[in-house]
């Protein structure tokens, strides 16, 4: 058993087998469809949430974590470890991080010698996910809490992740996509958003014409973001196509030196605010 326990929450679009590989607990965002309260990733998957999306006239709603389910995770790992990293979504994009906090200070209240290390990641997707296993990497290995926690924080600045939408209509439902967005709709336009400093912040990187297109721009904003004279990590994301996931796949692979590669599905929480889209998250 690790000497590190490590905690995330459900957007980090790691596959299943690695979470359960590395210990790996995960707390729940929940989807609220048609007024039903689901666990992301517990009562519902990724695939049965995509089957009946498209069809749905009243657009889902997300919350975060409760603290109350970060706290359930916390007191059962203090049984087995005085030591618990919770890497955490971009606390610019959720207040994930503040319930975790909350559930901190009630764990430490009846578990004094427990160590609870928060990290915000500033990021989100599989770039949380990479920073999340790179610390149950450093765990697994034996390292102490300090050790894991300089591992997350050392790659915190070097994970990236864009994504290309496959329709503005769900931004023009929710009220988010600018004036412009029907014309860009019937013209086909794809629009690409990243998270790519350390802000933890999402910016538009552009916007390309078909989707061929926009899959192009992906794999060139790799060699924009990353050393690529270093092997690459990365795992391509998908929502209702994994077609799309492949073929972004194959076309990196053909251009990059790769060290892994893995394909996941993007979690209901990003897709209900966006609608389908395919996504990358890389470092080298």
């Amino acid at each position: 058993m690790s000497k590190v326990a490590i905690v995330t929450d459900s957007t980090n679009c790691l596959p299943p087998e690695i979470i359960e590989e590395y210990g790996i607990r995960v707390a729940p965002y929940h989807v609220i469809v048609d007024g039903e309260d689901y666990r992301d990733q517990i009562d519902i998957t990724p695939a049965e949430f995509y089957q009946v999306f498209p069809t749905l006239k009243q657009l889902p709603t997300t919350s975060i974590p409760s603290p109350g389910e970060y706290t359930s995770i916390f007191t059962e790992l203090a049984k087995t470890t005085a030591s618990i990293v919770c890497i955490i979504i971009s606390k610019t994009l959720s207040a994930a991080y503040k319930a975790a906090e909350e559930a901190r200070e009630i764990v430490k209240a009846k578990h004094p010698n427990v160590n609870i290390e928060l990290i915000d990641a500033k990021n989100a997707a599989g770039a949380l996910g990479f920073v999340v296993l790179e610390a149950a990497r450093a765990a697994r290995a034996g390292k102490g809490i300090a050790e894991v926690i300089k591992t997350a924080h050392d790659l915190i600045p070097r994970v990236k992740f864009t994504a290309a939408f496959d329709t503005l209509k769900y931004l023009i439902k929710g009220g988010r996509a600018p004036k412009t967005a029907i014309v860009g709709e019937i013209m086909q336009v794809k629009p690409l958003i990243g998270i790519l400093d350390d802000t933890g912040l999402v910016v538009s990187v552009g916007k390309e014409r078909g989707k061929q297109k926009a899959l192009q721009r992906l794999v060139s904003l790799i060699k924009e973001h990353a050393d690529i004279s270093k092997p690459l990590h990365i795992n391509v994301h998908y929502s209702t196509y994994i077609e799309d996931a492949r073929k972004l796949s194959g076309l990196i692979k053909a251009r990059y030196n790769c060290a892994e590669v893995y394909i996941t599905e993007l979690t209901p929480v990003m897709t209900t605010h966006t609608g389908p889209s395919v996504a990358l998250s890389f470092y080298s």
